[in-house]
């Protein structure tokens, strides 16, 4: 029997993303769209169990992949306000983050940059809160979520704070023209001499720690991957075309192996172990989202350039996720794999 929680995500998926999708990409994901998923039980995703969480993932990136980038941006300030040292913070924002009633967006990939911080955070000189300074390169769901979960390095610590953003003293933000996911409201903002309150912040740990988490992390291929490959082999069979059947015949067949096992390393491998064999199947499965997509683009013909066709935008958002929670180490396998082609 399927799991509640994907058959929510399914029926959401076909009734209300995919039908939208071209449209979200192009004018920006409602907030509808996530009061939708809060309806369905969908914001605390992160209680599930990980298969679950996989195929809901896997269903809502397929149907609509800006939708899913806002919904699962917002489950790490879920997690962050989860495991952090602030009971206080913990009771007041936890239910309304699990609830869906506040929306969370997050800032964290600039603290994988090596040298100077491009976000950084001191205390303050009055000994009240914190100060953070510099610029986030990359901030989703700027006009859609309430808070934002800031990590700001101070030293070697990074500390997270949960704050509005939108609205506070020393807070600009700058549109950015994104080729892929403009429906994401992703912004560039900047900071500058922003005032944090300690009741705004979740927790402080050293940087070491959460680097080598984030890398272990993500040394393992995204749902949203083999989610976006399953939706361009679906759109493929329905052309009832016989060379893209056997296209997408070859690349389910391709699918399902790359799936099972990145799926059994993440479920009964500790994770930072085997990190060279995760690294190349989760190349293998974006290299397999591009040749999919492109596959549905050569179908499409000059029909699939048209902002409204969904061949060009899952092309696009296959283009997106190879570079979605991009390290040195995952850059390098990427290369690997294409050379090796």
């Amino acid at each position: 029997m399927e799991h509640p929680a994907v058959a929510a995500a399914r029926e959401l998926a076909d009734s209300l993303l995919r039908p939208s999708a071209e449209r979200v990409d192009t004018d920006g994901v409602p907030r509808s769209h996530l009061d939708a998923l809060a309806h369905a039980g969908l914001m605390n995703a992160v209680d599930l169990p990980g298969p679950v969480a996989r195929e809901v993932a896997e269903l809502l990136a397929g149907a609509d992949a800006s939708t899913w980038f806002v919904w699962t941006q917002h489950h790490t300030p879920v997690r962050t306000v989860a495991r952090g040292t602030n009971e206080a913070l913990r009771e007041r924002l936890l239910p309304r983050l699990t609830s869906g009633t506040d929306l969370a967006g997050v800032a964290f990939t600039h603290l994988r940059r090596p040298g100077p911080p491009p976000v950084s955070a001191r205390r303050a000189d009055d000994g009240a809160g914190w100060v953070f300074d510099g610029e986030i390169a990359w901030l989703t769901s700027w006009e859609l979520a309430d808070l934002f979960c800031v990590g700001a390095q101070a030293g070697d610590d990074v500390v997270w704070a949960l704050v509005a953003l939108r609205g506070m003293a020393g807070v600009t933000a700058e549109s950015l023209a994104l080729a892929a996911m403009g429906g994401t409201s992703t912004m560039r903002v900047r900071l500058d001499q922003v005032r944090v309150s300690d009741e705004e912040v979740a927790l402080v740990e050293p940087l070491a720690s959460w680097r080598a988490t984030d890398a272990a992390r993500t040394a393992d291929v995204s749902a949203a991957v083999f989610g976006v490959t399953a939706e361009a082999l679906r759109r493929l069979r329905e052309r009832d075309d016989q060379a893209a059947t056997a296209v997408a015949d070859a690349a389910e067949a391709r699918l399902h192996e790359l799936r099972t096992a990145a799926y059994a390393l993440i479920d009964d491998v500790p994770a930072g172990e085997r990190v060279e064999e995760r690294l190349a199947l989760r190349a293998q499965a974006h290299l397999l989202a591009c040749r999919a997509t492109t596959a549905l683009v050569t179908l499409g013909a000059g029909r699939a350039m048209l902002l409204d066709a969904p061949a060009q935008r899952l092309a696009r958002v296959a283009q997106f996720l190879l570079v979605q929670g991009q390290t040195a180490a995952v850059r390098e396998a990427t290369l690997r794999a294409l050379a090796d082609q």
